[in-house]
């Protein structure tokens, strides 16, 4: 007899804040407000996407895409589509057509969700997505309009599914997400993250000695979720149920200090041109934000300078913790 044989599924950690923090909030910057809703609400809505696809057609291991910016419809794909079986394939938005048009392609993407403000971006390859059989339009305040064939509103797609998902028991070594990278010769190649290497990344992450992440921190993830699953941090902070805040596509650097600064974030997370930024601003502008809750700082991409690193523990007594990785690693 063998202990502790279940498999390490990604439904699980994402079915925890649910359990534990049903009432705490993802908070999506958004133009005239911000958009608040629940774990539990947030996991609600993730079945019901996954019932919509499941309706559509989507069965275990096809690929379901993003072209999303970070907000909360972008978690509840994170949510869905890896915990029914699905491969999550984050496309990055910055993408030129040419490249966005291979990976799609060779991804045999069928379904793809994206934010009403990309659409121009996709248009640009209309006609050559040949595997794609609809696309999910996440709208916002404004009608959409687009030149895309086989398109829906996301709420028009998720309205009236049941909210409750009877998440498949599947291999713990079947593929769960897709990211690729250019960072090679020749074409993006892309790098396929199974449940169980997705689960132990994100239980080491949230340990003392990485994020040291818990269930009272108010997590800001900057880094873009199409980049390398976001590092990681929506599935850690679904893990330990913390507050999680998304800038979405308002990236300047006031933006950012005053998400930080009003829902009292306590760690955050982007490249240091971001971080460079936000130095920037704070010194033109002392005193205008308060950052008291914020303790921590991760920061990857690229070498931060060490000048930066001491100028935020010296000014503002937050630790700036490097992290090194690569998409394929």
């Amino acid at each position: 007899m063998t202990m502790q044989t279940t498999p390490l599924l990604l439904s699980t950690l994402m079915e925890r804040a649910a359990r534990i923090a049903p009432d705490e909030e993802i908070v999506t910057l958004g133009a005239n407000s911000k958009h608040r809703q629940s774990y539990g609400d947030t996991r609600a809505r993730a079945c019901q996407l996954a019932n919509a696809l499941s309706r559509h057609g989507i069965e275990v291991g096809d690929r379901v895409a993003t072209f999303m910016w970070n907000g909360y419809r972008h978690l509840e794909a994170y949510h869905a589509i890896p915990s029914m079986g699905a491969v999550l394939h984050t496309l990055n938005i910055r993408l030129g057509a040419d490249d966005l048009d291979y990976i799609i392609n060779h991804a045999h993407d069928r379904v793809i969700l994206i934010d009403a403000d990309l659409l121009p971006a996709l248009e640009q390859v209309a006609g050559r997505m040949k595997c794609v059989e609809l696309i999910v339009v996440c709208g916002e305040d404004e009608p959409w309009q687009t030149t895309l064939p086989n398109t829906v509103d996301y709420e028009d797609f998720i309205s009236g599914e049941a909210t409750d998902y009877a998440w498949p028991s599947i291999d713990e070594n079947s593929p769960l997400g897709l990211c690729y990278t250019s960072g090679t010769t020749g074409k993006p190649k892309g790098a396929m993250y199974t449940h169980r290497s997705t689960y132990l990344h994100t239980m080491a992450a949230a340990q003392t000695d990485v994020m040291s992440l818990s269930a009272t921190d108010a997590l800001c993830g900057i880094v873009p979720m199409f980049h390398a699953m976001g590092w990681g941090m929506p599935f850690a902070a679904n893990m330990v149920g913390c507050k999680q805040v998304m800038p979405h596509r308002f990236m300047m650097p006031e933006k950012i200090l005053d998400l930080l600064d009003e829902e009292e974030v306590t760690m955050s997370a982007g490249v240091p041109t971001i971080w460079q930024g936000a130095r920037a601003a704070i010194t033109q502008e002392p005193g205008r934000w308060k950052l008291d809750k914020l303790s921590r700082l991760t920061c990857g991409g690229s070498a931060p300078p060490l000048e930066m690193l001491r100028w935020y523990w010296d000014e503002l007594n937050v630790e700036m913790i490097q992290g090194w990785g690569m998409t394929e690693t």
